[in-house]
């Protein structure tokens, strides 16, 4: 084999290797993600937010439909709140009521394919990562429309919709993440952007977040018994996204706030960690607080019909921490790295 030859076959295989890379490693980019449409008045918000509730989809819960909680008139505060993987706004009635009794203006979105009475729904498999973001950045268009001030919450799923989101709006007040899907126990952290392309691309099936007792698993009614993988692999797609924007700007948001559990079976704390000290970096305010370990509490501690819940303490804390004064980075974190 000639020199000429050699040089070709070994830019043929760098190029077949970049392209594996690529295949394996980066994620595509979100698509037909709309402009950020805020409602003008308190009228508009609640004619937009009506307006998805009253959508059902085929074998809904009644009870898992968008929510909407409001004084009557635009408050000093509104508030949104995201629901988590394979569960549905349910999850967050309980605790919408006691920021509604705090004054604000609280609006639950439903995520597609979630609040079927089929609790094995095939239907889950469609889930994409764009979805999740275009049910955001609805809610968050019309809570601009509720309250002066806007809060978006999110728990685990929801948590990592609430990240996106206070990387591109600038209009957020505040990002509360509880437990945010940015990264997974199950998952090294470091190799997240590759089970994402294997979750993408291997053949879907169903897995059962208790495998052992699988349906019989205690749990909410209005919660499904597992996810198709293609489904997760909306989930870990957008983690991605996210972190990676986290490397190259603050967040848009004025303000943030992380919240762990130390005792969580789903959710790596310490990658979510990594993730605040990449944002302080880029000198985004990001409030870390963590639950006592003591506690013991359960990836899902806000949905009140969970087995282990602990609402009366939990709910609180939350609350406390949700509202506390913003945080501003130390110097030594603001240079970027």
């Amino acid at each position: 084999m000639g020199k000429a030859s050699k040089v070709g076959w070994l830019i043929v295989g760098a190029a077949a290797g970049y392209l594996g890379y690529e295949r394996l490693w980066r994620q595509p980019p979100l698509l037909d993600i709309p402009a950020a449409r805020p409602q003008k008045d308190f009228d508009s918000a609640v004619e937009a937010a009506q307006s998805q509730i009253a959508e059902h989809a085929p074998g809904m819960r009644p009870e898992c439909a968008a929510r909407l909680f409001t004084h009557g008139r635009q408050t000093d505060r509104a508030i949104v709140l995201l629901h988590g993987f394979t569960n549905c706004p349910r999850q967050f009635y309980a605790l919408a009521q006691r920021y509604y009794e705090r004054g604000y203006n609280v609006y639950i979105p439903r995520f597609p394919y979630h609040g079927l009475y089929n609790r094995a729904p095939r239907e889950l498999m469609h889930l994409t990562s764009e979805d999740l973001v275009r049910t955001g950045m609805a809610a968050v268009d019309i809570a601009r429309g509720l309250g002066r001030y806007v809060m978006v919450m999110g728990l685990s799923m929801g948590g990592l919709v609430t990240a996106w989101l206070a990387q591109h709006r600038e209009d957020i007040d505040r990002a509360v993440m509880v437990a945010p899907a940015l990264a997974f126990r199950a998952i090294p952290f470091r190799f997240m952007p590759l089970y994402a392309a294997y979750a993408r691309y291997a053949p879907n099936r169903f897995i059962w977040w208790d495998p052992q007792l699988k349906g019989a698993a205690p749990g909410p009614e209005h919660a499904y018994y597992g996810f198709h993988l293609r489904a997760f692999q909306a989930v870990l797609r957008l983690a991605v996204l996210v972190g990676q924007t986290m490397r190259r700007r603050a967040a848009k948001a004025r303000s943030l706030v992380v919240i762990l559990n130390p005792t969580d079976e789903s959710i790596d704390n310490e990658g979510v960690r990594t993730l605040v000290r990449r944002w302080r970096r880029r000198g985004s305010n990001v409030l870390l607080y963590e639950f006592p370990a003591t506690w013991g509490l359960p990836h899902d501690l806000i949905d009140p019909d969970q087995p282990a819940q602990q609402i009366e303490r939990v709910y609180p804390l939350v609350i406390e921490w949700s509202e506390h004064p913003y945080y501003v980075a130390p110097a030594s974190e603001q240079s970027p790295s």
